[in-house]
This record gives C-alpha cells, sequence and structure tokens, in this order.
C-alpha cells in the first residue's frame, strides 16, 4: 500500500484551511511531518498563511479554489498530487452559515414579515454539502488511483439533529454526519479497505465568532453544556488527529460538544 510515492511524508488536503477549524488543522499536520495543501477561496487569507507558516514552505501548498466547482477542485487536486506525490487525507473545513427562520411571523399580528430565501438555502447547500462532496470524491479519486492508504474526513456539526433558524445547515450537517455509513459500506463491497471515512461533530467552539457575540447570549451556550465551558479549537484537532491514528476508528461520527443540551426543537 502507497502511503508516499516521493517521499517519507503523507499529505493531507485541507479546504477552508486559512480559517478557522481548518487553519488549526494545517498547523497540526505540518507539525506532525505532513504535506499540506490548503485549498480556499480568500487569497488574502492564503497568502498571510503562507507567510505565518514560512518555516514549512517545502510541505506546505496552497491554492484559491472554488470548491464549488468540481474541475476546479480536480485540478488543484492533481496539482497538489504533483507536487507531493500522494494524497493520504482530506478535511473539507469550508463551510458557511446562512441562518433565518423558514416562516418569521410579527409577534402581533400573526402575519408572515420575512422567510429564509432560496438563496440562504442553496448557498449553504452548495458550500456545505456539494463542495464538499467535490472536495471528498476529486480527493478519493487519486488515492484510489494511486493506492494512498489513508481517511477522508468529515465535518457535521452537533446540531446535525436539528436547530431553530438553522434548516439549511442542519441539513447539510445531518447529511455529513451518514455519508461515512455509506462510503464505507460502497468501499468495502469493492475491495476499497485502506480508505477510512470518518465524521466529527463539534459543538460550540471557543471561536473569535462567539466571543463576539453579546455576554448574555453567550452565557445561554455554556449554560445548555453540562462541560460548563464552550469547547477549544484544540480539542476538535487532537480528536482528528486521534482518528488519524486509530485505524479503529472508521465509518462513524464523532461528537465533541462537552455534553450539549438541545433545546427548542420537537423531538
Amino acid at each position: 500500500m502507497n502511503m508516499n510515492l516521493k517521499n517519507s511524508k503523507n499529505t493531507i488536503v485541507i479546504s477552508g484551511g486559512a480559517s478557522g477549524i481548518g487553519l488549526a488543522a494545517v498547523k497540526k499536520f505540518l507539525i506532525e511531518g505532513f504535506n499540506v495543501c490548503v485549498l480556499d477561496h480568500n487569497q488574502k487569507a492564503l497568502d498571510q498563511l503562507s507567510q505565518e507558516l514560512d518555516n514549512y514552505k517545502t510541505n506546505l501548498f496552497v491554492n484559491v479554489c472554488d470548491i464549488t466547482d468540481s474541475e476546479k477542485v480536480a485540478l488543484a487536486m492533481d496539482e497538489c498530487l504533483d507536487r507531493f506525490g500522494s494524497i493520504n487525507a482530506v478535511l473539507p473545513a469550508a463551510g458557511i452559515v446562512k441562518d433565518h427562520y423558514f416562516i418569521k411571523t410579527d409577534r402581533n399580528t400573526g402575519k408572515v414579515i420575512s422567510h429564509m430565501s432560496q438563496a440562504q438555502f442553496s448557498d449553504v447547500i452548495n458550500v456545505n454539502l456539494t463542495g464538499t462532496f467535490n472536495t471528498i470524491q476529486q480527493a478519493a479519486i487519486r488515492m484510489i488511483n494511486n493506492k494512498c492508504e489513508g481517511v477522508i474526513y468529515l465535518i457535521s456539526s452537533i446540531n446535525q439533529v436539528g436547530q431553530l433558524g438553522q434548516l439549511n445547515y442542519c441539513s447539510t450537517k445531518h447529511a455529513l454526519a451518514l455519508w461515512p455509513k455509506i462510503l464505507v459500506g460502497e468501499f468495502h463491497k469493492q475491495k476499497i479497505d485502506y480508505i477510512r471515512v470518518v465524521s466529527i461533530a463539534p459543538g460550540y467552539v471557543d471561536t473569535p465568532i462567539l466571543n463576539n457575540i453579546k455576554p448574555e447570549i453567550k452565557q445561554k451556550i455554556v449554560d445548555n453544556i453540562a462541560l460548563g465551558r464552550l469547547v477549544l479549537t484544540d480539542e476538535i484537532i487532537s480528536t482528528i488527529w486521534h482518528i488519524w491514528q486509530n485505524k479503529a476508528i472508521n465509518a462513524t461520527n464523532i461528537e465533541i460538544s462537552g455534553g450539549h443540551i438541545q433545546t427548542g426543537i420537537c423531538k
């Protein structure tokens, strides 16, 4: 089985790797000796990333890429493969939110005053679901054709079970939690047992976005976490790394929430 073709390092492709969980994963895998290919739509963020990680420039490749376009993703994967010789893991960390109630009514009149637009719904589906599909499919094609053992990661969410105002987002995250079961079944039927598929479902993570919200809203979130605090980015990344190390983890979804108490939705 080919763990590498051109050098002694494994290679991971990370989309959305210029910020958030994706950026933290980029740093972790570089530290652990991987080659890392970063796909992101933000050229400025990629330039900053390259400058920050200049010490790893021989093992880092960045590419401006629209993950909703399968042809562009395919070209990016080919460039990564040409540069490093293998693709052993893929982490599709790119994602967006565009929250709104499906139907929003006026409290006084009961009349509809707004609704989730088709654009709000389709934009989230296009990035979170179609973009993820493109990213892992194009990586998997090259992993299989080059017999590269490794892991396909997926990023779901604790809100895969549902959250008010997130019909679009939750729909994508519920699907991504399901994909490992289907994909590993398809792979196993075709004797592709050297590629594992695992999704993670982070809860509310201590990020700048949450730190910038009103303190009372943040406290309500924390009050519904059994751990008593937000999940740390390092706790997400350590789980991702553990998945790589433990070959028995496969065809499953792992929640990293600190024990989130769900409210609002019907059971």
